[in-house]
């Protein structure tokens, strides 16, 4: 008995530094990869069919449609994975033409084409597979799932490393989404909410909830205009040190798939005045103005935060984020754009940055939180033969209390007090390329970002998310907890510590067995809380906190421990509105 427990506690603390599925609370979350200048879009990794293929994808909160290039292609790039091998998947199946085909008919195939305001395009056959979302790691469960199989490719998309596309616009429109299929598999999503959280390098993407881990402030909530296929919301206005900068902002719409943020050009030329007359009474905010670029050897630390205000609600944008930097060195340039005098605002990757960003579609809502955002600058290896078997709530070692989430609240709510400023590395990357504010025409457009970071006629990024592959082989950190938890329920029980059952219990042997296996798991636990410490190509260093919160779609606070990805992480299950901890 003693053994066994000391070998289970060992065992549930190496899942703890795995991105686990958590199957207790019915969450998912994968790694994102990707940044603005190296990139000029965040991606992240799915893993498709049988045996698995692992497949990158730009995350595009701007357009619908998920697919990448197929090994039939004719005409695609080179991209970071192999294109995608139909051939070998048991468990894929082409969509036939006639019901149930969202586009055209094709050469016996239900096709799609796609054309993005930048000029690029693709095109293809759809077909339905299981997909898990995220690495290997997360051994997030499978879901059937409708893509594009690429035949053709041009322009941004044939240069992009990432190979394909991962469109999560509002549901309801066109071809559904890779995230309506995960919100429909009710045995493991149990909730309509999703969201990002974007560094420097790469963040994370939680489906079912959100980390609350990563927050440095209070959430504020801001309602969600869906019904066009885009989320727009009330952008009234932007005040800096106390001055308002400009109230016209025309639509404004959030777009994880554009690198810049866009707007008119009265608003552009009123905020780069606003940090600029800031800069020059304030000793040049330690650093030297060139065209719209500074050099700052000690970081953007000194500049100005920006207040964004949706109606009454008050927000920060950091200077990490609207500043990011170029490459590893100390220049600094403006990653918002002008876009003309009669231009919409998209708030781009630029805007998300060093905030989780929550989707809530069950009151069509968006929540906003300062965040310290995890960084990833390196994908694990994958091989095709990786153990991606789900967790089931028996194989964690908490206990099973799985009450439903509680009802959404009606409405958006507390306009609580602005978050502090992430305490993340100065140069919170930017966008090297943009994407027009305008997304496709034909149905769900998400511009292509292309990873041509030197392809400057990139102003027009289109979807989203890209992965820095390869390249940049900094030291893999532990993978962040499995986040938000929907239920409305949690033991305050220590999982760990229910686990091992009473010491009573271990025998001779399994005293000195628990007590070397106790020393190891100490001994990690310290090694793994140096490593926590993120390393950014000479930034300032930007810790996770070690003790965690994680916040699912409803419920009363509770505590609960859980095996995380990251570090032994305490939940508190929670409504999104009434439980916020008081404003900073």
């Amino acid at each position: 008995g003693g053994l066994w427990a000391a070998g289970l506690l060992l065992w549930q603390f190496v899942l703890q530094c795995r991105g686990l599925y958590d199957p207790v609370h019915h969450i998912e979350s994968a790694r994102i990869y990707g940044n603005i200048d190296s990139y000029a879009y965040y991606y992240m990794d799915l893993l498709i069919g049988t045996p698995p293929q692992r497949v990158s994808v730009i995350i595009d909160t701007g357009s619908g449609v998920t697919a990448f290039p197929c090994r039939s292609c004719p005409h695609c790039g080179h991209h970071i994975d192999p294109n995608f091998d139909f051939s070998k998947s048991s468990s894929a199946s082409w969509t036939s033409c006639g019901t149930g085909c969202h586009g055209s008919c094709g050469g016996g195939h239900c096709s799609y084409r796609q054309v993005y305001t930048e000029g690029s395009s693709i095109s293809g056959w759809y077909f339905t597979d299981d997909v898990r979302m995220g690495d290997a790691l997360q051994r997030n469960p499978p879901v059937r799932v409708s893509m594009g199989c690429h035949q053709d490719e041009n322009k941004l998309f044939y240069t992009q490393k990432a190979n394909g596309i991962m469109g999560i616009r509002p549901p309801g429109r066109g071809t559904p989404t890779i995230f309506d299929s995960l919100f429909a598999d009710k045995a493991h999503i149990d909730s309509q909410v999703f969201s990002m959280c974007l560094a420097e390098w790469g963040g994370r993407l939680v489906v079912g909830g959100y980390n609350q881990s990563y927050h440095t402030g209070s959430i504020v909530y801001i309602p969600l205009q869906v019904s066009s296929g885009y989320y727009q919301v009330g952008l009234t206005k932007m005040v800096l040190d106390g001055k308002t900068l400009a109230t016209r902002y025309g639509t404004a719409m959030i777009d994880s798939g554009t690198t810049y943020t866009y707007m008119a050009s009265e608003p552009y030329r009123a905020l780069r005045n606003g940090i600029e007359s800031y800069c020059r009474s304030h000793n040049g905010c330690g650093a030297r103005q060139s065209g719209t670029c500074w050099e700052a050897s000690s970081g953007v630390g000194n500049f100005p935060k920006v207040e964004v205000w949706f109606n009454e609600v008050k927000t920060f944008w950091v200077p990490q984020a609207y500043l990011y930097r170029k490459g590893s060195s100390n220049r600094y340039c403006y990653a918002f754009e002008d876009d003309g005098p009669r231009a919409n605002t998209v708030l781009g990757a630029s805007w998300m940055m060093w905030q989780e960003i929550m989707f809530d579609m069950r009151v069509n809502r968006a929540g906003i939180v300062a965040a310290n955002c995890p960084n990833y600058k390196q994908r694990p290896d994958f091989s095709g033969r990786e153990d991606v078997t789900v967790p089931t709530a028996a194989s964690v070692v908490h206990p099973v209390n799985t009450a439903l989430p509680a009802p959404a609240p009606a409405v958006a709510e507390p306009a609580a007090a602005a978050p502090a400023r992430p305490e993340a590395s100065d140069g919170a990357a930017a966008a090297t390329a943009a994407v027009n504010s305008q997304k496709a025409a034909a149905g769900s457009a998400a511009e292509d970002a292309a990873a041509a970071a030197q392809q400057q006629a990139a102003a027009a990024q289109h979807g989203g998310s890209g992965h820095m592959h390869g390249q940049e082989h900094a030291k893999e950190e532990p993978v962040s907890l499995p986040e938000p938890l929907p239920g409305a329920h949690a033991s305050s029980s220590s999982g760990l510590r229910s686990a091992s059952g009473p010491q009573s219990g271990f025998g001779g042997t399994g005293i000195v067995v628990a007590a070397v296996l106790g020393a190891t798991i100490l001994t990690l636990a310290l090694f793994r809380a140096i490593i926590v410490t993120r390393h950014d190509d000479g930034a300032k260093e930007a810790q996770r906190t070690p003790a965690a919160e994680v916040v699912g779609a409803g419920g009363d606070a509770k505590e609960e421990t859980h095996s995380g990805e990251d570090d032994p992480l305490v939940f508190v299950v929670q409504g999104p509105a009434s439980h916020d901890a008081p404003a900073e």
